[in-house]
């Protein structure tokens, strides 16, 4: 005989699987989009030019462009999927992510004046 799950575990499968979707639009819309306006910022586009290239608006690209690389929910101590999979799966490989990644920070060091986490 087949365990039939109980109500409260579908509405905690349920609630789990919406929040794994939150955060990931959370690192999408916040750490993935942020990587890839230092990026084009480091490699010469203006702002205007990496908006245009990103679908971006100005202000959005700006608003990346100031803010440091910080890891803020796993920071708060936030029990967080881990994020590797969508990095490794956005920019190709563990390695492509890694240099992502660090390109952020090279980007605050230069830009910001600020040393990242």
């Amino acid at each position: 005989m087949t365990d039939t799950p109980t109500v409260d575990a579908l509405t905690e499968q349920r609630q789990r699987s919406r929040f794994f979707v939150q955060h990931l639009t959370y690192l999408a819309d916040n750490y993935v989009d942020q990587a890839l306006v230092k990026t084009a910022l480091l490699n010469g586009l203006s702002q205007s030019e990496t908006a245009k290239a990103l679908g971006m608006s100005k202000k959005t690209v700006n608003t990346h462009a100031r803010r440091p690389w910080v890891p803020t929910a796993a920071a708060k101590g936030i029990d967080l999927p881990d994020s590797t999979p969508l990095f490794r799966y956005i920019f190709g490989s563990d390695d492509a992510a890694a240099a992502a990644i660090a390109t952020c920070k090279k980007y605050d060091r230069e830009r910001l004046h600020v040393e990242s986490l």
